[in-house]
């Protein structure tokens, strides 16, 4: 598979952030440890590059996955508020082990 991967988990100011706009459906702590990958282009150098060509990308599409409304998502979706809130991981190479084709014929 020619594509490299980003790997992010949130970390507690994302939940404590989304447990702002549902206080009555609390987002619980064991999300901390689920991940959402992210398939990037391979060809790259340097992996702080790499991160900071992709992560606003990644940020808006994690804000959205928990509320779509953009006036409620944080003011500032800079690079260091992303790194306060996601733990990351960069790998150069991914090997897809399935015997499933990649696309279904729907």
């Amino acid at each position: 598979m020619n594509r490299s991967a980003i790997t992010i988990t949130p970390k507690q100011p994302f939940i404590d952030w989304a447990n702002t706009l549902t206080p009555e459906f609390p987002m619980e702590i064991n999300v901390l440890g689920e991940s959402h990958t992210y398939l990037t282009n391979p060809d790259f150098d340097n992996a702080d590059k790499h991160i900071k060509k992709y992560y606003k990308e990644i940020f808006e599409e994690e804000l959205f996955g928990i509320w779509t409304d953009q006036n409620d998502w944080p003011e500032k979706l800079d690079y260091k508020t992303f790194c306060n809130w996601f733990h990351f991981e960069i790998s150069d190479w991914v090997q897809d082990l399935s015997n499933k084709p990649l696309f279904d014929n729907f």
